[in-house]
């Protein structure tokens, strides 16, 4: 799936993570904020200083949606 806007009043450049492991950005298959996926699964945004340290360590983490890479998501 190609990236379209970001939903739910999000920011393009926002990448969130779930519990489970799920990696997307504001403009893929985020589930509604608040909705029980939200909760349950516990998605929370990947701060720029977490995606540094991810990095750092060497790792290697894109959306899972449209395959961008975090640096190629303009901060």
């Amino acid at each position: 799936m190609a990236a379209t806007a970001p939903y739910f009043g999000f920011r393009e450049h926002q990448v969130f993570w779930s519990e489970r492991g799920s990696i997307v950005c504001a403009c893929c298959h985020i589930p509604y904020p608040g909705s029980d996926t939200w909760v349950w699964e516990r998605w929370e945004e990947i701060t720029p200083a977490t995606m540094a340290e991810i990095d750092r360590e060497g790792g290697h983490v894109a959306c899972e949606g449209c395959g961008k890479e975090p640096r190629r998501i303009v901060r």
